[in-house]
């Protein structure tokens, strides 16, 4: 196995399926940057991978917006290193019957 860093960005994964998913991404020895467009919602996701000994890092982020995503990658690859996988989970729902 390699030794060098894995990091992920895990857009929408403040909650849901995102979350599961950057849990599992530290399980398996991945820095995770969970990012959501608010980042103050990323905490529990962020103190559930820490307390299990893993490494993450809130990131607030519009995926809608390019500049915002730009600063995002910035921020991530300075603080965890570059990313080597990208998980695009964010999205919106409307809650009615189709």
């Amino acid at each position: 196995m390699s030794q060098e860093r894995r990091t992920a960005i895990v857009t929408g994964s403040a909650r849901g399926i995102g979350a599961a998913v950057a849990k599992k991404l530290a399980s398996d020895g991945y820095a995770v940057a969970v990012l959501d467009l608010d980042e103050s919602a990323c905490a529990g996701t962020v103190d559930a991978i820490t307390s299990a000994g893993g490494e993450a890092l809130a990131v607030g982020a519009n995926v809608a917006d390019e500049a915002s995503v730009a600063a995002a990658v910035e921020r991530v690859a300075a603080e965890l290193g570059a990313p080597t996988i990208l998980i695009n989970n964010a999205g919106i729902t409307r809650d009615n019957l189709l």
